[in-house]
């Protein structure tokens, strides 16, 4: 029909018959309402035409529990991890950025001098720029990567994160043989939808204390962090977390001073 033709009921019809979240259907009603906007724009619909949607119901989201990784999970997941998904894993834990920022990420964007990534507006689901600090432990993942293009190589990351589950769970059943102990009893592992970066922004918070700095670095307001991404951790755990390294490169402090001392020399 024609969208002149579409009424609040009709809308309110069809959020409702929908079998999916809270936050699914706020995301639908406003794709709605963008595009009566663009319509009114365009002058497809007359001004009157947004009380129609204006008047809906916004949608209720369920409060879901905030989930992170611990340090001992996240060395799990890296030690198992294949070198290709690492730089994925370490800027999505490390440094905070969103999954879908990531797959636009280029390696010209990551300045390992200047201990910093650029998240460029064009890129930034706020479309705003913001320079996001490398922090030690994330220095040492990305100097052991091979830079050049795009930091995520993968178009369908879900699959890789698919069999990077598998290879911990592998991980874990080897580990209980070697101990004596049935392979089928491990604890399985399981991935939790947004935890990396829920994890970066609550490990954060703990240790620098500064939720206005740790906002402007994930792109958010201190309200949302709050809200949604912010779960409380020690700050002993906090510094576990940032001191989550390569085997090789020893502990966060000694890698730091040996990169410098490295950096000085050249």
């Amino acid at each position: 029909m024609n969208i002149s033709q579409v009424t609040g009921e009709m809308i309110e019809k069809y959020l409702d018959e929908k079998n999916v979240s809270g936050r699914t259907k706020q995301n639908h009603l406003k794709h709605i309402i963008s595009l009566f906007k663009f319509c009114v724009r365009k002058k497809y619909l007359t001004k009157d035409a947004m009380d129609e949607v204006t008047g809906i119901e916004k949608p209720t989201a369920e409060q879901t529990e905030i989930e992170i990784f611990t340090p001992d999970e996240m060395r799990e997941i890296l030690t198992a991890a294949r070198p290709e998904i690492i730089p994925w894993l370490a800027v999505s834990a490390f440094a905070g950025l969103r999954s879908a920022e990531l797959q636009r990420l280029d390696w010209k964007e990551v300045d390992l001098i200047g201990r910093h990534i650029e998240v460029t507006a064009a890129k930034s689901k706020t479309a705003s720029r913001r320079l996001v600090p490398i922090t030690d432990n994330l220095l040492a993942w990305l100097k052991q990567a091979k830079p050049g293009g795009r930091v995520t190589g993968f178009e369908n990351m879900a699959k890789q994160i698919g069999w990077l589950v598998q290879d911990v769970n592998d991980r874990r059943a080897e580990q209980f043989e070697l101990d004596g102990r049935d392979p089928k009893t491990a604890p399985k592992f399981v991935w939790k939808r947004n935890a990396l970066r829920h994890s970066f922004v609550s490990y954060r918070v703990a240790a620098i204390k500064d939720v206005a700095q740790v906002a402007l670095e994930a792109g958010n307001s201190p309200g949302m962090i709050f809200a949604n991404y912010r779960q409380l951790v020690t700050e002993q755990e906090a510094a576990n977390w940032f001191n989550i390294l390569p085997e090789k490169a020893g502990n966060a402090e000694q890698f730091f001073c040996e990169t410098l001392l490295t950096e000085a020399a050249v």
